[in-house]
């Protein structure tokens, strides 16, 4: 609170309060009848009636704004996660093989994955994200962008017990997520060792205000020391290596939106091929940038950059570094941040049978579906409608991973999750495209493949 500068006597600094008062008074008794010998007159009572008038509102507009504040903090939605660290082995690339220990971050109920999940918030969500240290390291999570200090994860004991996490202890980071944008979080303990073992991801705090589009894909640039030796020798997007990568898919006359998150030692240059796009600020998205007809942008270690991009030809467009050596790891190309659009667009002369099955799609998955009986005839027709461009004839793999006899089979629930959720990155999501009915349908026909 301002009070008003009669009561601010360090403005005078050489008075005390009585000769404060005293200024004021001879100052004021020529011009309204002041008695500066007796304190007495209108004018003296005028003044400690707004004084006294002026600190009761004071204290009555505190404690408004406090109730005020409490009763939005009650309001206010929550968004929780819990997350935990699993030690495992990445493919980066099978043939030659590269692989990579990792140290991955999960949510609970799915795969550890690297790059680590997508937390996805709105502004103005309380956020807590509550996390366990399941592995043998001290770890933390450190989200850029604001927080309170207690939040930091910056991995240093000695600044506080909250700023890392012992094997087998958990922490609770909760902040509000008050300014919109894409945030990279990260371990921060002996930062460059554990960000080198896959611990990072991306923290979204979208605003309805944001200009809508069609696809969103998270797109990760990264670099590996597979064999020890101090030198990098694998180039990944999305932790993958061409020719084994995988593709993006959108639709002819679609909005894309690629968020290009650099969390590795060098910069890389995202370009894709057949189209312009224009750079977005990653907090408010307002364009920063004209029109670029290149599709050619750098990205510096720790950066996270926008850009958008109206995909209006059919084909299959690469996407990729244009560093050159990030594209021939060992000397080979194309191997390393190499990977592809793939722009199709409904055709008219489909199959009549696959007409029928398109049909089937037409009652959104607004509910994650249970486990129910599935038709493979038609399983097999939506899928060559719907997967086989990014899968592969026969879901032998193409663009896409090898789906049949994949384990992810076994698992109808992490089957029908991928499928409705779709993986950053890598796989669009379904949901609200592809019914219960027809998710069930193309699970019960890839069930019967078997490789040859």
């Amino acid at each position: 609170m301002v009070f008003p500068s009669v009561f601010n006597f360090s403005k005078e600094p050489a008075m005390n309060r009585r000769h404060a008062c005293c200024a004021i008074r001879n100052r004021s008794s020529e011009h309204d009848g002041w008695d500066g010998r007796n304190g007495s007159g209108p004018t003296h009572l005028m003044w400690i009636r707004r004084g006294a008038l002026t600190i009761i509102l004071g204290f009555a507009c505190l404690q408004v704004n406090s109730l005020a504040g409490l009763a939005q903090a009650e309001t206010r939605p929550v968004k929780e996660f819990t997350m935990r660290v699993y030690e495992q082995s990445l493919t980066l690339l099978s043939e030659p093989t590269k692989q990579a220990t990792v140290w991955a971050f999960a949510l609970d109920g799915q795969e550890p994955s690297v790059p680590g999940p997508v937390l996805r918030v709105q502004k103005g969500d309380r956020v807590r994200v509550h996390f366990h240290n399941s592995h043998t390291l001290p770890h933390t999570i450190h989200f850029h962008g604001v927080h309170p200090f207690e939040m930091d994860g910056n991995g240093q004991r000695a600044l506080g017990t909250e700023q890392v996490q012992l094997p087998g202890e958990s922490y609770t980071y909760e902040f509000v997520a008050e300014t919109p944008g894409y945030y990279l979080y990260h371990c921060h303990f002996d930062t460059p060792t554990h960000v080198d073992h896959g611990m990072y991801g991306l923290l979204i705090v979208e605003d309805p205000q944001w200009p809508a589009v069609d696809r969103e894909f998270v797109i990760f640039w990264d670099e590996w020391d597979t064999d020890g030796d101090g030198a990098i020798d694998t180039h990944t997007i999305n932790s993958r290596s061409a020719p084994e990568y995988e593709a993006l898919a959108a639709g002819v006359g679609d909005t894309v939106r690629l968020i290009l998150v650099n969390v590795g030692q060098e910069v890389h240059t995202p370009h894709l091929h057949g189209h312009g796009w224009h750079v977005r600020d990653p907090g408010n998205l307002q364009r920063i940038h004209y029109g670029d007809p290149n599709g050619v942008i750098s990205v510096a270690p720790g950066e996270v950059k926008i850009v958008e991009t109206l995909v209006d030809r059919e084909g299959t467009w690469l996407f990729h570094c244009h560093v050159f050596p990030h594209v021939m790891d060992d000397g080979v190309y194309p191997r390393g941040m190499l990977t592809a659009m793939i722009v199709g667009r409904q055709q008219d002369d489909r199959k009549a049978s696959q007409e029928k099955a398109a049909s089937a799609l037409a009652e959104p998955a607004h509910e994650r579906p249970t486990k129910m009986s599935g038709n493979i005839r038609r399983g097999e027709d939506l899928f060559a409608l719907r997967c086989e461009t990014c899968h592969g004839k026969n879901a032998k793999g193409g663009y896409g991973p090898k789906l049949s006899e994949n384990p992810i089979l076994e698992n109808y629930e992490r089957f029908q999750n991928t499928v409705l959720e779709g993986r950053a990155g890598r796989m669009p999501p379904w949901r609200g495209i592809l019914s219960p009915q027809a998710i069930a349908d193309i699970h019960a026909w890839l069930k019967t493949l078997k490789t040859k």
